[in-house]
């Protein structure tokens, strides 16, 4: 499940910091993701929410928990 990138880059700037910018990325990850793993698309979102969390990224867990829940909420 590593093919959906949940480190940011280095210097790139964090997901939460900006709403809009937060918004339009996790709409490009939600289709990354059912690109990359079709109806395992929200499993792998959980996988990345869960690795910042035990990480303590908690800006990067709040995004990846965000597009786990459009991910679970849409039939694929």
């Amino acid at each position: 499940m590593s093919k959906i990138p949940c480190n940011p880059a280095p210097g790139q700037q964090s997901p939460r910091k900006d709403g809009f910018w937060q918004k339009h990325q996790q709409e490009e990850m939600v289709e990354a993701a059912i690109h990359l793993y079709g109806s395992e698309a929200a499993t792998a979102a959980a996988y990345c929410a869960l690795e910042a969390w035990t990480e303590r990224r908690h800006s990067d867990y709040g995004f990846w928990f965000e597009v786990f829940l459009r991910l679970r909420d849409r039939v694929i």
